[in-house]
C-alpha cells in the first residue's frame, strides 16, 4: 500500500468507528433514559443523560464527515492514477 493512502484509509476506519461509538450512545440514552423509565414518577434521566446523547450525536457527525473525507481523498487518488496511466 502507499503512503498516499495510508491516511485516508486510517481517516476510513477511524471515522467508521468513531461514527459507530456515536450510535452506541444514541442507542444507550434512548434505552436506558427513555425506554427504562416508562411509567416511573421521576423522568429526570431524560435530562440528566442528555450528555450522552449529545456526545452520540456530535460523534455521528464527526466520524461520518472523517469518514467522507478519507473516501473522497481516496477517489482523488485513484482518479489520479488514471490520469498518469494514460
Amino acid at each position: 500500500m502507499k503512503s498516499k493512502k495510508v491516511l485516508p484509509y486510517g481517516g476510513l476506519i477511524i471515522g467508521g468507528l468513531i461514527a459507530m461509538t456515536g450510535i452506541a450512545c444514541v442507542v444507550i440514552y434512548v434505552l436506558e433514559a427513555i425506554v427504562a423509565r416508562l411509567g416511573e414518577p421521576d423522568q429526570s434521566l431524560l435530562f440528566w443523560y442528555l450528555p450522552i446523547l449529545f456526545i452520540g450525536i456530535i460523534g455521528i457527525l464527526i466520524g461520518l464527515g472523517i469518514g467522507i473525507w478519507g473516501a473522497i481523498r481516496l477517489r482523488r487518488i485513484r482518479q489520479e492514477k488514471a490520469t498518469w496511466e494514460n
